[in-house]
């Protein structure tokens, strides 16, 4: 009887968890999403960046990490986000 109430107790902590997981990955998908954006604008319109191919190539840079840990929280994120994707 110990052991099944256990079992039930686990399930409910991975439940949980899994919860937070999902909360989590998806904030942090919006908050990269957001970012990604910023990144973009900057690359597409700032008189900097156009005038310096270090800062084109940081910010191209920047833009690839990112989108690669966008990838990353998608695995994680809720499964109604990633399927929007």
């Amino acid at each position: 009887m110990i052991f099944a109430a256990n079992a039930g107790m686990t399930t409910m902590m991975k439940t949980a968890f899994s919860s937070e997981i999902f909360s989590a990955a998806t904030l942090h998908l919006g908050v990269l999403d957001e970012f990604i954006a910023v990144v973009q604008g900057r690359l597409a319109r700032d008189t900097l960046v156009a005038g310096s191919p270090f800062a084109r190539d940081s910010l191209a840079d920047l833009l690839a990490n990112l989108t690669e840990q966008r990838e990353t929280y998608l695995a994680f994120a809720a499964p109604s986000v990633a399927a929007a994707a």
